[in-house]
């Protein structure tokens, strides 16, 4: 019998915070059956981001709601640490108007590996954060998953934190990958060597744009290409992180820019794609699938869609061989 696929997700879940009024309730009823739908009898990991709580017990209330309410779990022991906690990384108190938090949920038939887990939290390296955790995931050595969320207002943060992030996976025997909103467009390309997200931009002229595209002062009226300088330094080998949508080559799906908001406007950046997933070479070459969810439910829960992709990670040691 066939191993089963392994399955990584990443959720960016629009500012969740522990429902009280109906309409919270409704979406966070959206959002579990969302997962729930993606996970249900596999085996995997989700990360999720923009999780939403002025204290770091809030936002742990939060996420084992979420685990709870999705059949998922989401706590393990850090280093050095003895109680089981939720797999959480905050951002810093004052950052920003709202303080968000990214954790990790996986389903029950796996487990993380004992002193493990550990939270990158806002700081000097981080805007947001990532969460991080070693599992047995039923291949030949435990694998290793991260939820990251990029910084949204300043490119060369982000390439900052793209070194930090990569080092998370610095030793060649490490086998991963990260589930993330990296808040720009990737630079993994296709086969043919194109890029396989195309340029969002170009026919675009709005405020928030500086933040998401090259600036030359002594040229100001380029192009608007988006700056990708730190999905470039993610995907360059030796120890890269590959994007798995390019690694398999499916076609071009957005997951983001659907949203309507609060006061009736749509997103300034049209529809285009930040939420991926970034694994491995070696858990590369095991990809067999990877799906954005998309559907009138997927679409009123977030302002992201989920995106999953799944591994054969029982065919690691013929890989890596």
């Amino acid at each position: 019998m066939t191993p089963a696929l392994f399955r990584f997700g990443t959720y960016n879940l629009f500012n969740l915070q522990i429902p009280t009024t109906p309409e919270q309730k409704r979406r966070y009823e959206l959002i579990v059956g969302m997962i729930r739908a993606a996970f249900q009898n596999r085996t995997g990991v989700l990360g999720v981001q923009e999780l939403l709580g002025p204290t770091k017990t809030e936002a742990r209330r939060l996420l084992r709601m979420l685990a709870q309410d999705t059949g998922l779990m989401c706590e393990g022991i850090l280093a050095r640490g003895r109680k089981a906690i939720p797999a959480l990384a905050s951002q810093a108190p004052g950052a920003s108007a709202h303080r968000f938090h990214v954790g990790l949920l996986w389903t029950p038939d796996i487990e993380p590996v004992p002193g493990s887990l550990r939270a990158y939290e806002a700081d000097s390296d981080f805007w947001h954060g990532l969460a991080m955790a070693d599992f047995h995931t039923g291949g030949p050595l435990p694998t290793r998953w991260c939820s990251y969320h990029a910084d949204p207002f300043r490119p060369e943060r982000r390439l900052q934190e793209a070194h930090r992030v990569l080092g998370v996976f610095q030793e060649s025997d490490v086998a991963g990958g990260v589930a993330a909103d990296w808040n720009s467009i990737s630079a993994d390309r296709r086969p043919d060597g194109r890029y396989y997200d195309p340029e969002p931009y170009l026919e675009q002229n709005h405020r928030k744009l500086r933040y998401q595209v090259i600036f030359d002062p002594a040229n100001p009226d380029a192009p608007k290409l988006a700056n990708r300088d730190a999905g470039e330094f993610l995907r360059r080998d030796p120890g890269g992180l590959r994007d798995t949508a390019a690694v398999l080559n499916v076609p071009w799906q957005w997951s983001c820019g659907h949203w309507i908001d609060a006061k009736g406007r749509p997103d300034d950046f049209g529809r285009r794609r930040i939420d991926t997933l970034r694994v491995t070479e070696n858990i590369a070459a095991t990809a067999r699938a990877h799906r954005t969810h998309y559907g009138p439910d997927a679409e009123a829960a977030a302002d992201h869609l989920l995106v999953t992709a799944d591994f054969a990670l029982h065919e690691l040691e013929v890989a890596a061989a």
